[in-house]
């Protein structure tokens, strides 16, 4: 643990994913006191974990699935993270298959590059998906081992590049991907993994839990909450087959320069509802071969 932590919370929500909320607890534990990693348990029916001991734990009820439901959880999560700036310099706010990574590369902590937010306001990392590529790394992931030892392989989808890193209060669209905060900060040196397509058969049984919630909601189903969350298991595993299409995943030692870019250049403001947006930089089958300096972080 280092000395000298800074004044930095970690909060996400979670309901019974405890393989991601054991990697988030962990990874962030390295970095500041447990008691500054803030657990939100969605309904009272959840008991925290062992591995969250020492954690701060706010369990809060359900909500019903409906016209407005995940965006309801977003203006919550908003009002819960602008109540804890009033104690923190910076407050980080993730769901709980997102992990923020330092390119070592850079020679920066994790804790001075999400310090910088006290100068900035906010800031967005660049954001990798972890995807699990099975045709090169077939063998079942043991969550106790580093993940990107075993599933080091991403795409880019720029949708996960997120205002997530906040000094002052900010409102967030449904997701969390887009805000009311009118300057992009993005960090070269941050990445933001999310872990959601990193093995099959967890992915799997995901979309089932997420699909027997959208089950019982109502039937336009796109304003409960986001696509992702009405995707079939089949339609996921086609995905997954689909990045076996392109040629052998390609090492350019996570140089984005281009994409970055052009994200930034694409930084405006949509005026039918007030969030600022970045560029899109979205190839759905290419993938990347995370670099070794990161595969033993996650």
């Amino acid at each position: 643990m280092p000395t000298n932590t800074s004044n930095i919370a970690f909060v996400t929500m979670v309901r019974d994913d405890h393989v991601f909320l054991r990697l988030w607890v962990d990874y962030y534990a390295r970095h500041v006191p447990r008691n500054q990693l803030f657990i939100l348990l969605d309904g009272f029916d959840q008991t925290p974990p062992d591995f969250t001991a020492g954690c701060q734990i706010v369990t809060l009820p359900r909500s019903t699935p409906g016209p407005g439901w995940d965006m309801k959880r977003w203006t919550m999560l908003a009002d819960f993270n602008a109540t804890l700036l009033g104690r923190f310099d910076v407050v980080v706010l993730n769901d709980v298959d997102e992990i923020i990574v330092p390119d070592p590369a850079a020679g920066v902590s994790l804790l001075d590059a999400l310090s910088r937010a006290r100068e900035v306001g906010v800031i967005t990392p660049f954001a990798v998906e972890v995807v699990h590529r099975y045709d090169i790394t077939p063998e079942p992931l043991d969550p106790d081992k580093p993940i990107l030892r075993q599933r080091p392989h991403v795409r880019l989808n720029s949708t996960y590049a997120k205002p997530c890193i906040t000094s002052v209060p900010v409102r967030w669209n449904q997701g969390g991907h887009r805000s009311d905060y009118p300057k992009l900060n993005m960090v070269g040196s941050l990445f933001l993994f999310h872990l959601h397509y990193m093995d099959r058969e967890m992915l799997l049984a995901r979309q089932a839990t997420r699909n027997a919630i959208m089950q019982a909601s109502e039937p336009d189903k796109t304003v409960v909450a986001g696509p992702s969350w009405s995707q079939s298991g089949s339609e996921a595993v086609s995905f997954l087959q689909s990045l076996q299409t392109e040629a052998s995943p390609v090492d350019n030692d996570f140089q984005f320069d281009w994409q970055r870019n052009r994200m930034i250049a694409g930084w405006q403001q949509d005026k039918t509802n007030g969030e600022w947006k970045h560029g899109r930089v979205h190839n759905r089958h290419r993938t990347y071969l995370v670099p070794e300096r990161f595969r033993d972080l996650i």
